[in-house]
């Protein structure tokens, strides 16, 4: 079969290129000779009839589009070579044929040679398989994940359940000694202070609704990184802070930096709610201080809980994180189920954070809860 194009040869190239004719005549392969800018110069056999002469050999040959940077780098690195086994080529008989092609550059030729070899049945049947194995795997990893998807959202469910059990108590009790202070001040005529204890009322039944809100939204979600949104922090804090009844006699301090960052809100006021609400509860003096301190830090913001109450003896600071673990501050009977600091943990675990509890200062009164936020919450 005669060649489109007769380049120069020398007549060692001559004979390479008469073995390389006899071979592709017998259609045991199709060769294409292409120049250094990848222009087709010659073609040989009936398996390279689809590529036209005198065009790109990348714009010939399709499934070479996207890979230009690599064809032109074979010419610095020779050893190398462009394989693509069983690929579908639409010839020019509008047929579909299995191919296998190898492109080669030769320094000592200066031409870039491209192999097209039928592909044997045996690569077919192994390309098949393993675009079976791949959609296997593929939906194997697929159903994993549903089911990991639906574990992650009973767990979270249930976590809801457990908070808005547990969490409603405390703000419920509040809201019910208001409530009385309320009707005592209408009963002795105390109109302006009765209407102060209303608008609390008020403000703190809002903030409730929006925690639960918050707090399913949270624990419905999908993905959690959906859940991130802009929090002030220092607001955040001050919400708490407020929400503690004066009558209570405990004052909530609120130090430190406290910046605007991108995060899980939710997770984060349960965190720094049940640690107020842990140190109102047992605090064992009538009148008392629990301040928030935060220091921010490059990946994370360093949160301090602290209150000058009872403290908590060494033996116990690992057991106030057990589910079902209530200690009682001296002369107090034991107060709730114990699934505060539980729920603490568990959340901050959750999302890649920690806490860590120590005494305050050198005596045995007063209680720190070192909570550790990161700034990039693990969904």
């Amino acid at each position: 079969m005669a060649t489109d194009v007769e380049p120069v040869f020398t007549l060692e190239d001559r004979a390479l290129l008469d073995a390389g004719r006899f071979l592709a005549e017998r259609e045991v392969y199709g060769l294409v000779l292409a120049d250094r800018d990848l222009t087709v110069r010659a073609r040989f056999g009936r398996k390279a009839e689809f590529i036209a002469v005198g065009c790109k050999i990348t714009d010939e040959v399709i499934p070479f589009i996207g890979s230009e940077t690599f064809i032109e780098s074979l010419q610095t690195n020779p050893s190398l070579a462009l394989e693509m086994p069983g690929v579908v080529i639409h010839t020019s008989a509008d047929k579909q044929e299995r191919y296998n092609l190898s492109l080669f550059w030769s320094s000592e030729h200066g031409h870039y040679f491209l192999l097209i070899a039928r592909a044997s049945l045996d690569a077919t049947l192994e390309i098949e398989l393993l675009r079976h194995v791949r959609a296997r795997l593929m939906a194997e990893a697929q159903t994993r994940a549903t089911s990991e998807q639906l574990a992650r959202a009973n767990r979270d469910l249930e976590d809801f359940a457990a908070i808005v059990s547990h969490d409603l108590k405390a703000p419920m009790r509040a809201l019910n000694h208001v409530a009385g202070e309320a009707d005592a001040a209408l009963l002795q005529g105390h109109i302006d202070e009765a209407r102060v204890q209303l608008e609390w009322l008020r403000t703190q039944t809002r903030r409730m609704s929006a925690m639960l809100t918050g707090l399913l939204d949270y624990s419905t979600i999908g993905r959690k990184v959906e859940a991130i949104e802009r929090v002030d922090t220092r607001a955040l804090a001050e919400g708490i802070a407020h929400s503690i009844p004066a009558s209570s006699g405990k004052r909530v301090m609120i130090e430190g930096d406290w910046p605007s960052i991108a995060t899980l809100k939710a997770p984060l006021e349960l965190v720094l709610r049940n640690l107020v609400d842990n140190a109102v509860k047992h605090h064992d003096c009538d009148r008392g201080t629990i301040t928030l301190t935060c220091a921010p830090a490059a990946d994370a913001l360093n949160i301090a809980v602290a209150d000058d109450g009872p403290g908590i003896a060494p033996g116990h600071r690992d057991a106030v994180f057990l589910p079902f673990r209530t200690l009682a501050s001296p002369g107090q009977a034991a107060d709730g189920i114990g699934l505060g600091l539980a729920l603490v943990r568990r959340t901050l675990e959750g999302i890649g954070g920690a806490i860590h509890v120590r005494p305050t200062g050198a005596g045995a009164r007063g209680t720190a809860f070192e909570v550790r936020w990161p700034r990039t919450a693990v969904t």
